[in-house]
């Protein structure tokens, strides 16, 4: 298998071939993409390059990556080699849909305008913020999908030193390895190009990755370092009984201070006194108090006494 991978940095875009337009379930066809000199599927190894991290596309339950070409200071010789010849593979196949755009298409297409226009780019450019276009003049990412069939992950992940990091925990999965910022180097099968609604494109899929080994954590490896001492202190006391299932039986330790002393009670402060008006007298009281108070007094009589005349 290793003599049907080709190496990216030394790929040479016209040591490809075409199969025959196969058409498939959903309506579109594919043709696909041979290596002429392995008579095999195209598969690349990449050098080490940066990587947005593995996630789902589109929320569709497909997963993929995207591989960062390096800017500026950072590209070495590697990465732009690979970038050279993956620029020279995407020319060829525009070329070669304009030369087969009767079998491909259905239809005789005579400018490469027209194919650019029904092409969906392999590398993928930022866009100008001024005219909308892809911006040539920076570095481009190149997407793999993370292929995936029935909830069974089909890829391998080795660490650096060729270990292997999946499959292995039934709990963890690709995502769990390819997280973003991680440098990856990968090796991907081409999954030839694509036709579907009048435009087309080339695919990717991952098929092994080699990225840098997690560092453990307090719960991978026991990390205590016992003194020779302490180690035969250990060794030389008596195990516990582990038929002592009544956890109440053990000596009681006598709880801390600050265990016993419960909290205090919210003080709620005393409220005022409320002033409690006299009971109201009874009903006969009030009545006699009412007439008493409306009795008119009685007039004195006046005698006028008579003076005698004289």
């Amino acid at each position: 298998m290793a003599e049907t991978i080709v190496d990216g940095t030394q790929f040479n875009a016209q040591n490809i071939r075409y199969s025959a337009p196969k058409a498939n379930a959903s309506g579109g066809k594919s043709v696909n993409i041979l290596n002429t000199q392995t008579n095999s599927g195209l598969r690349i190894a990449t050098p080490l390059m940066l990587t947005w991290g593995a996630s789902e596309f589109e929320g569709n339950g497909k997963f993929e990556m995207s591989l960062q070409f390096p800017r500026g200071e950072y590209a070495n010789a590697d990465t732009d080699a690979f970038l050279r010849n993956m620029q020279a593979l995407e020319a060829k196949i525009k070329a070669d849909a304009l030369s087969n755009s009767k079998d491909w298409f259905g239809k005789q297409h005579n400018s490469p305008d027209v194919i650019d226009a029904l092409y969906t780019p392999m590398l993928k450019y930022s866009k100008d913020k001024l005219t909308g276009n892809p911006d040539l003049t920076k570095a481009p990412t190149l997407r793999v999908k993370i292929p995936q069939w029935e909830g069974v992950w089909k890829c391998l992940i080795c660490d650096e030193d060729g270990q292997k990091l999946f499959p292995g925990e039934a709990t963890k999965t690709p995502l769990d390895f390819v997280k973003k910022g991680t440098h990856v180097a990968v090796i991907a099968q081409c999954g030839g190009i694509w036709f579907a609604n009048g435009k087309f494109g080339v695919t990717w899929k991952l098929a092994q990755a080699v990225v840098q080994r997690p560092k453990g954590s307090l719960l991978d490896e026991c990390l205590i370092k016992l003194k020779p001492s302490d180690k035969a202190r250990l060794q030389a006391a008596p195990a516990p009984d582990a038929d002592d299932d009544d956890p109440t039986s053990g000596a009681l330790v006598a709880d801390s201070d600050e265990e016993d002393e419960e909290e205090d009670e919210p003080v709620v402060p005393t409220p005022a006194p409320v002033a409690v008006a006299p009971p109201p007298a009874p009903v006969a009281e009030v009545k006699q108090a009412v007439a008493a108070a409306l009795e008119e007094p009685k007039k004195k009589k006046v005698v006028k006494k008579k003076v005698a005349e004289a």
